[in-house]
């Protein structure tokens, strides 16, 4: 082989140069809309090649769910027609939950490959700040510090919206180093400064400001349900879904836990829940309005997905990607978090899972209001995408993930406008 093909291929390797084109035409495209709409497009588009696994992963999580709430599984009652040992329990959450627990990776691989930035090098930059050892530290209950500096927390590490930032940025200076850098010395340079440059910048400075963001909303949330009743369910409802984004959804975990400790009953996780059940309801009014039969189907498996609790998918593959929907299931759960607040619903615990499967946790006094809001946030949110409407994708030019986990960018024709009347 041609020594100098043989050189421009492994360079091309190294660089993760896998020229997407219809990835990437597709995000210079959105690059002339406004800033929300194309941080819509960029979360989303990064999403979809993940969908497969999230649903098929989703799905094993909701039949655990479903097992543990007929109590035929629990961590101190096996299966026992299935299981032997507690460890084999152990692994059946380790098969639901490692593509959840390790989604930071998986996005930051995804969002290079459509910055046209080198994948792996992203994966090592998600998977730095995951390591067990940093885990470990954290676990110890200990602050965690590199001299002088916090060290990004658990919580933190979790942000999708962060991994996108870091990789965004990440992927400018990649190909700036890649342009200035004498050819011999690029597999070792371009690489080596950027893990050098943003994993510190995540680690130290980034992933400690949003710790410290995280905490403030914590605190604030907290003296809006002390002081401020349905205003703090409609307000904390409607933004649930923009926490979950920001990897915030676990802040208000401290404040439950407290207040059950406390009172024996929590008004904070039946808003919660109150969201969850939003997005499943926009990801069913896609399912009616949408005229695409793959559309249609995805909408239906992540509706029930979330509806039974894991709403990623929903999110992230249905109602971010049409916005629109994405609108109306922030509507809806401000709505069914205003009316869980208003009834003052109480849930006697905290559930791993937040959707249907949570019902058991409502029983009492309130369990009626339970069902109502849910109800409120399910339906408002379906009705509100249907008659918004949003704009759809014609099957011969469907973005909808394939069974290979790629997707097809649609020509610039190959969208209508769902409106109210159609």
């Amino acid at each position: 082989m041609n020594r100098d093909l043989l050189s421009k291929e492994m360079i091309s390797q190294v660089r993760g140069e896998d020229e997407q084109e219809q990835t990437s035409g597709s995000y210079r495209a959105a690059t002339g809309r406004n800033p929300i709409s194309r941080l819509l497009d960029y979360v989303s588009g990064v999403f979809t090649p993940i969908l497969p696994a999230m649903i098929g992963a989703g799905m094993i999580k909701v039949l655990i769910s479903i097992f543990m709430s007929l109590g035929f599984l629990s961590d101190q009652q096996v299966f026992t027609s299935l299981l032997s040992d507690q460890q084999a329990y152990t692994i059946l959450l380790v098969i639901s939950d490692g593509v959840f627990y390790f989604l930071p990776i998986l996005f930051a691989a995804s969002a290079a490959r459509k910055l046209n930035s080198n994948m792996f090098v992203a994966a090592a930059i998600g998977a730095s700040v995951l390591h067990p050892r940093l885990t470990e530290l954290f676990q110890s209950g200990e602050e965690v510090r590199f001299g002088d500096l916090s060290v990004i927390d658990g919580q933190s590490a979790s942000s999708i919206i962060l991994m996108l930032v870091v990789v965004w940025m990440a992927s400018y200076v990649e190909k700036w180093l890649d342009k200035h850098t004498p050819y011999w010395l690029k597999v070792v340079a371009v690489p080596t400064l950027t893990l050098m440059i943003f994993i510190p910048l995540m680690m130290f400075v980034l992933g400690p400001l949003w710790g410290y963001l995280g905490q403030h909303l914590s605190d604030g949330l907290a003296w809006l349900f002390d002081n401020a009743g349905v205003f703090a369910g409609l307000l904390l409802g409607g933004a649930m879904s923009l926490l979950i984004m920001a990897g915030m959804q676990y802040i208000m975990v401290p404040i439950m836990i407290s207040s059950l400790a406390t009172l024996g009953y929590d008004h904070v996780f039946p808003v919660v829940v109150a969201a969850v059940l939003a997005q499943a309801g926009a990801a069913f009014g896609v399912l009616f309005k949408s005229k695409n039969v793959k559309v249609k189907t995805l909408a239906f498996w992540t509706g029930l997905l979330a509806m039974m609790g894991v709403v990623e998918p929903a999110m992230y593959g249905v109602t971010m990607r049409f916005k629109k929907p994405f609108v109306a299931a922030l509507i809806g759960g401000a709505l069914g978090g205003a009316f869980m607040s208003l009834f003052e619903t109480e849930a006697t615990a905290i559930g791993g899972i937040s959707g249907l499967p949570s019902l058991g946790l409502f029983v009492g006094p309130t369990f009626i209001y339970a069902i109502l809001g849910m109800l409120i946030s399910l339906v408002t949110a379906g009705v509100i995408t249907y008659f918004m409407g949003f704009v759809d994708e014609k099957d011969e030019h469907s973005q909808v993930v394939s069974t290979s986990g790629m997707n097809a960018s649609p020509s610039p024709n190959s969208v209508v406008e769902k409106s109210p009347g159609s």
